[in-house]
């Protein structure tokens, strides 16, 4: 053997000379790969060894050499799977940092830590009882080239592929390639598994190929630092836990990811260290915990108890992609003291920027979004749960859209539709309840659930009030939001609109809600309501807009249409507890006694401050007129009036000119006609008159609101009315 292999040296130093070939050195199921002009010296030691290019072989050791034309790719580990076994070709550049060591289709490469370029490991082929096991120190690229590996009986470690390297991992898909990971579900040891493809250091996903993983023992995928995913098509078909999981923070530029039959959350993130960074200048050095949704498209599905399709230790946020978020389960209480509900999206502050999000929630008691802080500046957001009910602890708890301590809706489109039994469209802030026994809750004033309350009956009050609702910018824009409650009723928890336990400020935008059974309220606060611009409109049985403090009008145009309690109830008990200032509000009520257009349990505590519109149609409690002192502009408590669907009333003075016309979808009959508008005066007449026929001039239109029209109408509906 000694005597062939000098042989075999001279013939190859010989050959270098002349051809540009490879000299192959295989060692069992390894061949190394030497370029053959770079072979020209080779020692030969003591006849037991023999080094080229730095790496020593002990000559008993080499199985064979032999000299061919295939063309050595620099710095690149192959492994080929066959059945049982794999087949490892190193390039002979690097073979002195690489040492395999292989168990059947089982490879664990060994890289030195003083490399000093970074290598390609390149995996292709088949087996039902292999792995990839890797070590190193310092950033590889690593290749699938049409991969199907399952780890059956692990010899290394219980994943398919496990690199124990804690630097950058390029993990590259490549195009027109389909690939699969299935780890071991049940390893000898928990040791180094914990996903059928793990990377202990930053693993950064690209390539125009597909990969499908599944994580029978534990994780889909895991990597112990940060995680990014571009343009590959990765789908997690099963896990035992999360389907993604990683530290740090995960990053999706573009690509596909699929995510379902998972035992935990689709997608989860935690912060690795103690220090949270935050967003970092190109994340460098950044362990935030975060979740970035750049773009790309992502199904994902959880529905296991108290799981997540998307959670993020601290901040998600979506600036674009696609997304179909799938949630349901139960409740979790394996903790009794922190129960854990499903939802859609979750983290510590949710931030929706852009793209499209399609959430379909269900399961008991489950969310869309659960956050402490949540903003939408854009995108499209469209929540349908319809999640039932849920006794946690004698408590019973309804579905959420959107549950946050503050929730902050300056843009996009948001459409939720809650289908279940006492489910909150939005539910936001916080605070301590203490409940009542007997009949019911009267705030001052009269407001209680009594009879010609329209309060809380049986209900509760709040203190400790914190967090905050707002909707839309000062600039008068905002979003486009459309809420709609259940058609059913649950006798423990009432379905809501939105519910602020805080303060509600709405500077603009365009609402929609619409409510269909007794408690289903549109809009209600344990604190205060404040509409200064937009458009909204509220249809409810139940109260359309409900305060246990003051409600202001002071901008936009608010139309609110009660068809079973008020169209706007403060239970503030106090002058100014509901307060015309600029804008528009319409509000009727379809009842009958006691219910009410504007209920704040006396006429005189409405205050007029400002040059605004209201026309308030309803029931009367205990009287028909009233006084509202230091008010800035002419208003009239005109008495009863019937208003005829579909008719066009225009507001008019003594000359004719109009001053508001206003329609109602169906026949009000008014017994407390409330009326102020900017140009009516103490002491002038005006008069009510209906047509047919619908402004066609109007500057403003909407949901039977018309301004700047020179609309007149024809049949008197309240005849002259002066002004106080």
């Amino acid at each position: 053997m000694k005597r062939y292999i000098s042989a075999f040296i001279l013939l190859c130093m010989t050959t270098a000379a002349v051809f540009a070939q490879t000299l192959n050195v295989v060692v069992g199921n390894v061949t190394y790969q030497f370029p053959s002009a770079d072979t020209d010296v080779m020692n030969y030691a003591n006849g037991s060894s023999v080094t080229i290019m730095n790496k020593t072989f002990a000559v008993n050791d080499i199985t064979k050499m032999y000299v061919d034309d295939t063309t050595v790719e620099a710095a690149t580990v192959s492994v080929t799977y066959s059945g049982t076994s794999a087949a490892v070709t190193v390039s002979g550049d690097i073979a002195q940092y690489i040492t395999p060591t292989l168990s059947g289709a089982h490879v664990n490469i060994a890289q030195s830590d003083d490399v000093a370029d970074e290598i390609t490991y390149s995996l292709a082929g088949t087996s039902t009882d292999g792995e990839f096991y890797m070590t190193g120190s310092y950033k590889i690229t690593v290749e699938l080239r049409g991969l199907t590996l399952t780890n059956s009986t692990p010899v290394y470690s219980g994943a398919a592929i496990c690199i124990m390297d804690g630097k950058r991992v390029d993990f590259s898909v490549k195009s027109e390639t389909t690939n699969s990971l299935t780890d071991c579900a049940s390893p000898s040891s928990e040791v180094e598994q914990k996903s059928a493809l793990y990377c202990k250091g930053h693993l950064e996903l690209k390539g125009k190929g597909s990969l499908t993983v599944n994580g029978k023992y534990a994780h889909g995928i895991k990597s112990a630092e940060y995680m990014q995913l571009k343009n590959a098509d990765i789908t997690v078909a099963s896990a035992a836990k999360d389907g993604i999981s990683c530290d740090q923070y995960f990053l999706m530029e573009s690509g596909t990811l699929t995510v379902k039959g998972v035992g935990d959350d689709a997608i989860q993130c935690d912060l690795d260290g103690d220090t949270n960074t935050g967003e970092t200048t190109d994340h460098e050095d950044e362990d935030s915990g975060n979740i970035y949704i750049n773009g790309g498209t992502l199904n994902l599905t959880s529905t296991a108890a108290g799981a997540k399709t998307i959670k993020a230790d601290s901040t998600l946020v979506i600036n674009d992609g696609t997304l179909t978020l799938n949630a349901s389960g139960a409740v979790d209480i394996s903790d009794s003291t922190d129960p854990s509900y499903v939802a859609a999206l979750k983290g510590g502050k949710v931030v929706i920027n852009g793209g499209t999000i399609t959430a379909t929630v269900k399961g008991n008691a489950s969310r869309g979004i659960a956050a402490y802080d949540v903003e939408t500046n854009g995108g499209t957001l469209t929540i349908n749960n319809s999640a039932s009910t849920a006794t946690v602890s004698s408590d019973v708890k309804g579905a959420k859209g959107i549950k946050g301590l503050n929730v902050a809706l300056n843009a996009g489109t948001i459409k939720i539709t809650m289908s279940a039994a006492g489910g909150k469209g939005i539910r936001v802030g916080d605070g301590t309840q203490s409940s009542s026994s007997g009949g019911g809750w009267f705030a001052p004033g009269g407001g209680g659930g009594g009879p010609g309350g329209g309060g809380q009956g049986g209900g509760s009050s709040w203190s400790n009030i914190t967090g905050s609702y707002t909707q839309g910018l000062s600039d008068g824009t905002g979003p486009t939001l459309t809420i709609t409650t259940a058609s059913s009723q649950n006798s423990s928890t009432s379905n809501k609109g939105i519910k602020a336990i805080c303060a509600a400020t709405i500077y603009g935008g365009t609402t929609e809600i619409y409510t269909s059974v007794d408690g289903a309220e549109g809009l209600e606060s344990k604190t205060s309501v404040t509409i200064a611009g937009g458009q909204h409109y509220l249809k409810c049985y139940d109260d359309c807009i409900n305060s246990a403090g003051k409600i202001y009008f002071n901008g936009g145009v608010t139309v609110a249409y009660s068809n079973g309690n008020d169209a706007v109830d403060s239970n503030a008990g106090t002058t100014g507890a509901v307060t015309i200032g600029n804008g528009a509000l319409l509000a009727y009520s379809t009842k009958g006694a006691p219910e009410e257009a504007i209920d704040c349990d006396n006429n005189s505590y409405i205050q007029i401050t400002g040059t605004g519109y209201a026309i308030g149609a309803g029931a009367a409690q205990s009287s028909t007129t009233g006084t509202i002192s230091n008010a800035v502009q002419g208003y009239s408590f005109p008495g009863s009036a019937s208003f005829k669907a579909n008719a066009y009333n225009t507001l008019a003075d003594a000359s004719g000119n109009n001053l508001i016309t206003f329609m109602f979808p169906v026949n009000v009959s008014s017994t407390c006609t409330f009326i102020t508008a900017k140009g009516m005066v103490k002491n002038s007449k005006y008069t009510v008159k209906s047509s047919t026929t619908a402004p066609t001039d109007a500057t403003t239109s909407w949901h039977g609101v018309y301004l700047g029209s020179t609309h007149t109408g024809s049949t008197s509906v309240i005849s002259s009315f002066t002004a106080k």
